[in-house]
C-alpha cells in the first residue's frame, strides 16, 4: 500500500509542476474591481438618459358619486342604501382588470371586464387599504380624488385621474407645489 501511496504523491507532485495555480496581482484585481463597481450604475444612468419612461395612456373613464341599495342575505327584507362611486366606460373598448383608488389610500379591484357604454357601482364602504385592514369611512371622510386604473386592448395600463370639491362636483387637479 505505501507504494501505491508513493506513486499518486509522485504523480499530484508532477501535475503540480505542470499547471501552476494562477492569481491575480494587486493592479488586475484593482482594475475588475473599479470596472464592477461602475460599469453597473454606468449602465442605469444610461438607460435613464436614453430611454425616458413613457407617458402613461389615458383613460376616458366617467366618475360620479350615487347611492346604491344592498339587499344583505340574511336580512333582505331590509335594504341598506349606501352612498357609491359609479364607473362608466363611455368608449367604444373593452375595459379588464379595473382598480379604483380613492385617495390614494383606498383601493377596490374589479376582475371582471367592463363592456363598452357600461357602467359599475362600488359602496364607498367596500374599498380597504392595501392591507385590507381598514375601510373607508364615507362619514368621517370626502372624497377628494378617485383614480380608475384599467387595462386597455392594447394590453396596456390606461389611467384616468378625477378630482372632486366636498360637495361631490368635479373640479379640476390641484396644483402641484413647486
Amino acid at each position: 500500500m505505501s507504494t501505491e501511496f508513493q506513486s499518486i504523491e509522485a504523480e499530484v507532485a508532477t501535475t503540480a509542476k505542470l499547471s501552476p495555480v494562477r492569481s491575480l496581482s494587486k493592479f488586475q484585481l484593482t482594475c475588475l474591481l473599479i470596472c464592477f463597481s461602475i460599469i453597473p450604475p454606468a449602465f442605469v444612468v444610461s438607460m435613464v438618459l436614453f430611454f425616458p419612461a413613457s407617458p402613461e395612456l389615458k383613460l376616458d373613464a366617467k366618475v360620479r358619486f350615487d347611492v346604491t341599495v344592498i339587499r344583505p342575505r340574511k336580512d333582505p327584507d331590509n335594504p341598506r342604501i349606501l352612498p357609491s362611486v359609479v364607473i362608466k366606460n363611455p368608449t367604444d373598448e373593452v375595459w379588464n382588470r379595473i382598480a379604483v383608488s380613492i385617495n390614494k389610500d383606498f383601493f377596490f379591484y374589479r376582475p371582471d371586464s367592463l363592456e363598452p357604454q357600461q357602467e359599475f357601482s362600488v359602496p364607498l364602504e367596500f374599498f380597504v387599504t392595501k392591507g385590507g385592514n381598514v375601510a373607508f369611512q364615507p362619514g368621517s371622510e370626502w372624497v377628494h380624488r378617485v383614480t380608475v386604473y384599467a387595462q386597455v386592448p392594447s394590453a396596456a395600463r390606461a389611467i384616468s385621474e378625477n378630482y372632486f370639491n366636498q360637495s361631490g362636483e368635479p373640479t379640476e387637479a390641484p396644483q402641484k407645489k413647486r
